[in-house]
């Protein structure tokens, strides 16, 4: 597997270029041969900062997380195509978009929510193709790794006893008895199990590809988009 992780240069995609520029869309990385775009990432930066609240553009650091969580996406991709999943309906991705609105400050309200979309230079359609590709991906891993997770009662229980109880006693609330609780715990516990066999086969999968990551630097407009003031939220 080969990977070349070139960053600061190509984070002058987000430097501020004039918007009246023409946008020139290229190749950043390619994963098995099959293409991913500066565009495709101007995206997933741009609904990552809104979904955490940062400002534009991102540190370096934040910039190459989402372009590996872009290759881990196309990685997935790879791999659904062998089976027949059918794909996110209107409902559930409206569903999911206004989850997410919930979460944001001001979301709640459209015309705040409106400005929030501007600022961060994101359309109606960028944010609904993501949550969708957010849904299957994580249908996906529903059917392909659930089905092997299996939580032991004394997991739950040795959670119930070394995590929930002393939490609860620190904050000073009344104790609550397992069997309220064992379902809760019970899909916490398997939701980190299967997060933590999804990295493990993110991470053989990147070793079993070819993955690179060209080096050369293209400036791109920001979408039209005013970056949020720091601190403003």
């Amino acid at each position: 597997m080969r990977r070349t992780f070139q960053v600061a240069g190509l984070l002058m995609a987000l430097a501020g270029v004039c918007a009246a520029q023409q946008v020139v869309d290229r190749i950043i990385a390619t994963v098995n041969r099959q293409p991913v775009l500066l565009s495709d990432w101007e995206v997933e930066m741009r609904y990552e900062a809104m979904v955490d609240q940062k400002p534009l553009p991102l540190a370096d650091e934040t910039a190459r997380g989402a372009l590996d969580r872009l290759i881990d996406q196309e990685l997935l991709r790879q791999q659904i195509r062998s089976y027949r999943l059918p794909e996110p309906s209107e409902q559930e991705i409206g569903g999911r978009v206004n989850e997410l609105r919930k979460q944001l400050p001001g979301g709640e309200n459209e015309a705040a929510f409106r400005a929030m979309l501007g600022r961060y230079g994101l359309s109606d359609g960028e944010l609904r193709d993501r949550v969708a590709t957010q849904l299957t991906i994580l249908r996906f891993i529903a059917v392909r790794l659930r089905p092997s997770v299996h939580v032991e009662r004394r997991s739950v229980e040795a959670y119930y006893n070394d995590k929930l109880l002393p939490e609860i006693r620190k904050k000073g609330e009344p104790a609550v008895a397992l069997a309220d609780v064992a379902s809760q715990i019970e899909e916490l516990l398997s939701q980190q199990r299967v997060d933590t066999l999804t990295n493990e086969w993110l991470k053989d999968l990147r070793q079993q590809s070819e993955i690179h990551v060209e080096p050369a630097a293209v400036p791109l407009p920001s979408a039209n988009a005013k970056p949020p003031e720091q601190g403003k939220r």
